[in-house]
Order: structure tokens, then sequence, then C-alpha cells
């Protein structure tokens, strides 16, 4: 049985999104422990009534509910994009795993951006 070019360029297509969502988990998870480990000496200070730990505990509730909604929002445009185009074009080849993995991919897109911001701020801070 032969493969069609259309059943290949999806399989690309899925390649490529599922090595970007697997690259974006690995610097996630890098810069997540990274920024982990660098603000706990700080907020360890702000629970002794240290000002600066009790302003980057604040930071940090603040970004993550941000982070939440942006990530919650992204989520949605990016499945309601997938329907859209579905809806607007019934005749294209369905392809649920490249959508699914775009819409995993722009969720974590806010999370990603303010964790590698964070990791480089409190890094930097130590220098």
């Amino acid at each position: 049985m032969a493969i069609s070019s259309k059943t290949l360029r999806s399989v690309a297509g899925t390649g490529v999104e599922a090595q970007a969502l697997a690259a974006r988990m690995v610097t996630l998870q890098a810069d997540a422990g990274l920024t982990i480990a660098m603000r706990m000496p700080i907020l360890m200070k702000g629970a002794l009534g240290d000002s600066h730990g009790q302003h980057e505990a604040a930071k940090a509730l603040t970004e993550k509910v941000s982070a939440v909604m942006e990530s919650g929002f992204a989520a949605g445009q990016a499945a309601a994009m997938f329907w859209w185009g579905l809806a607007l074009n019934p005749l294209a080849p369905l392809d649920f795993t490249e959508a699914a993995a775009k819409v995993a991919n722009s969720t974590l897109e806010p999370f990603s951006k303010r964790t590698s911001a964070n990791a480089a701020r409190l890094t930097a801070r130590k220098r």
C-alpha cells in the first residue's frame, strides 16, 4: 500500500509540532527548577519579614495567576482556530494530533515565557 503525499505532509507537520512541544517542555522544566532553587532563599527571608522576599512572593503569585489566565485564552483560541478551519473547509484532511500539539504548545507559551524570564532575572541577580 502506497503512502500518499498528503499523509506524509500530515505526519511531518505532526512531528514538527511534537518536537516543538517536547523542546518547550524540557526548557520549561529546566527553567522552573532553576527558578525554584533561586527563589526559595528569597521567599524564606520574606516569611521572616524581609520586604524584598514578600515582594518576590507577591510577584510570583501575580505571575502565576496571569499565566493561567493567558494560557486558558491561548488554548481556547488555538482550539477555536482548528474548529473554525474545519467548519470553513470541511473537505480538508483532519489531523487531530497536530491540532492537539498546537493547543498544548500555545497553552505552555505563557508559562514558558515567564519561567525563562524569571530564571534569567534570578540568576543575573546572583552574579
